[in-house]
């Protein structure tokens, strides 16, 4: 006959001690949850500032090639005549929603000329729709009426304003046979604020002889 203390000792868990496991496991399950999605969001933003950063390298860079291989030849401006500027930069220039740039680089590849255009392209830049826009023509002298390529450089823009260094002093408009000392871009990104780049142009003042 079984007494009553080996009884006592063979008996399970108590009503209360399953209540207080399962509320344990609930909160460690919940804990673990909360871990993981906090692990996953970062990874997550990790690579959206990873790929933001890019982003904004790829346009710096594209900005950095043109400024520095800026050519002498005039602008010409939706296929009209070639004006007396060889860059030109203002608010609002191009339908852009903020400042814009327009002027000719050197060095658009095209070896042994086997494509049918030159090797000098015309370049501009705007924003639209929080986009930067780089703008370019097939043929540096294109006819009235033809549309430029668009190609969309940065998204997510606030922002986008071009100064001129002329002398000591950072100018908001450039119309000069001339070109600035150095060029300052900045863009406001509505993720990583405002950022400022300056591009000194190889050749700050263009010799009498080459303005015709």
């Amino acid at each position: 006959m079984v007494s009553q203390t080996s009884y006592r000792h063979s008996r399970g868990f108590t009503f209360i001690e399953m209540l207080l496991a399962t509320a344990i496991f609930a909160l460690v399950g919940l804990a673990s949850v909360a871990v993981l999605s906090t692990v996953t969001r970062t990874d997550e933003l990790s690579r959206e500032s990873s790929q933001r950063l890019t982003q904004l390298q790829h346009a710096m860079l594209m900005l950095e090639r043109d400024f520095m291989q800026i050519s002498l030849r005039h602008v010409r401006i939706n296929g009209e005549a070639p004006q007396k500027n060889r860059l030109i930069g203002e608010k609002f220039l191009l339908d852009s929603e903020d400042h814009g740039v327009s002027f000719s680089r050197q060095g658009w590849r095209n070896p042994g000329m086997i494509l049918p255009r030159s090797e000098i392209q015309t370049v501009a830049y705007r924003l639209q729709e929080g986009t930067l826009q780089r703008l370019f023509t097939l043929y540096p002298d294109a006819v009235t009426g033809t549309e430029p390529k668009m190609q969309p450089l940065l998204t997510g823009l606030t922002g986008f304003e071009v100064h001129y260094l002329q002398g000591e002093e950072w100018l908001e408009r450039w119309q000069d046979g001339n070109f600035p000392q150095a060029v300052r871009i900045t863009l406001l990104d509505q993720y990583a604020g405002k950022l400022e780049r300056i591009f000194m142009l190889p050749d700050g003042a263009v010799a009498d002889g080459a303005r015709n």
